[in-house]
């Protein structure tokens, strides 16, 4: 590959074939996009397909239950169902994977996701997760295998065996949301332990923008005395992208994804997507062809950068990770923020454990408070955090500090943004 021109050349001729010989297979028998598509020869006739999102394929599975009709081969051929978590507050939606497909799942965690955390065989992996119907790091887990790495799970433990479990067993790579990992700190603290004296080196995040904020990444990695590595993915999609060694992003694996965004204030227009910019993600998986999704919109708001990297990667970077939920989004007096931009501001302050932004309409007009825990209970942060967050974002934002343990603070997603009636 001769040039960054040249690369992105091949990746783009690597996508189309890819996705031509797997939708041709998907319209003999997908009765799903059998009724919405038609094959795709061309770049032009790829962006004439239509945008799918997540309702579209609820609503399948409610009127054809319990799976959908977004199924290119016999039921008898799948092999294993997760589902996505509903930390959206709607209906989970099942996703069905074929031996084949499975195969393809934990081969990007093995030759893409592990490789450029720097993750090896001689590796000892941890997942304190705990290992339900929703993804998580179930191909993570997978994925460790077949690296060749040593798995050790966390499923079914309390926080503080987990903690008793990292002393005993001494493992290299800590895997769980970022929200997650800063409470496991925190327990290790209350038990005297200091936790950055583990022989935990990485730690390997999903789930949150978290591990991509710079303040958030710099707690964690204070806290365990480890590198902070971020991971994409989603439980329709599978694994998207990994931690750039640069740590300013995450690349996608554009080998294994198409990516587009629908740049910020424009209609959403299967025709008007850019390759790069700043807006919402859509995506399209070409090794999932057992139930695949073309021209998905994730929700997701990402910042993409074909920039020549220095880390040497062809692929595309989300500068920044992923920055938040599209749908996330709340007006403080007609500034429009992102949980994301209010968590780098939080994460200055040591003594903040957790936090969560309470959002209403009151006769139309955007009202929002920030909830907030500190370590030892105390409000004295309060004031300085309110001035902070106005010199940030030039408008001023309620706070108040709430009892400990309160807020969420579990293994799943943490919900930074809760809508309640006014």
């Amino acid at each position: 590959m001769s040039s960054n021109l040249d690369t992105q050349a091949e990746i783009k001729t690597i996508q189309l074939e890819k996705l031509q010989s797997g939708m041709e297979e998907v319209l003999a028998s997908n009765p799903f996009y059998q009724a919405r598509h038609h094959q795709v020869t061309s770049w032009d006739d790829f962006y004439e397909l239509p945008f799918l999102i997540k309702a579209e394929l609820v609503e399948d599975q409610t009127k054809n239950p319990p799976f959908g009709t977004n199924l290119t081969y016999p039921l008898g051929d799948y092999v294993r169902l997760h589902q996505t978590s509903g930390s959206s507050g709607g209906r989970p939606l099942r996703c069905l994977d074929t031996a084949r497909s499975w195969q393809w799942w934990t081969s990007i965690w093995a030759n893409h996701i592990y490789k450029g955390a720097g993750i090896t065989s001689d590796d000892r992996i941890f997942f304190a997760f705990s290992f339900g119907p929703f993804v998580g790091f179930w191909s993570a887990y997978a994925g460790a295998e077949r690296l060749g790495a040593m798995v050790i799970p966390g499923g079914s433990m309390s926080s503080e065996q987990r903690i008793l479990a990292i002393l005993d067993l001494e493992p290299t790579v800590l895997c769980s949301t970022p929200t997650y990992a800063l409470r496991l700190a925190e327990v290790a603290s209350k038990m005297g332990i200091d936790i950055s004296k583990s022989s935990i080196t990485r730690t390997l995040h999903a789930g949150e923008p978290g591990a991509s904020i710079p303040g958030t990444k710099q707690a964690i990695e204070t806290a365990f005395g480890a590198i902070c590595l971020d991971h994409t993915g989603m439980t329709e999609l599978g694994p998207t992208g990994f931690t750039c060694s640069e740590g300013d992003g995450v690349h996608f694996i554009e080998s294994e994804f198409i990516f587009e965004v629908i740049p910020v204030g424009t209609d959403p227009d299967p025709r008007n997507t850019q390759s790069e910019g700043v807006g919402e993600l859509v995506v399209t998986n070409l090794g999932r062809f057992c139930s695949p999704l073309v021209r998905y919109r994730t929700g997701d708001l990402v910042d993409l950068s074909r920039q020549p990297c220095a880390c040497g990667s062809p692929f595309v970077k989300a500068v920044g990770g992923i920055r938040g939920r599209v749908d996330d989004m709340f007006t403080v007096r007609g500034i429009n923020l992102y949980p994301s931009q209010v968590e780098e501001v939080l994460r200055r302050y040591s003594e903040i454990v957790n936090f969560q932004i309470r959002h209403k309409k009151v006769r139309h007009m955007d009202e929002v408070a920030l909830l907030i825990e500190t370590r030892d209970g105390s409000d004295s942060v309060v004031e300085q955090v309110v001035l902070d967050l106005r010199h940030s974002f030039g408008v001023r934002i309620d706070c108040e500090c709430v009892p400990s343990g309160s807020l969420p603070s579990d293994e799943m997603k943490a919900k930074r943004v809760v809508h309640v009636q006014g």
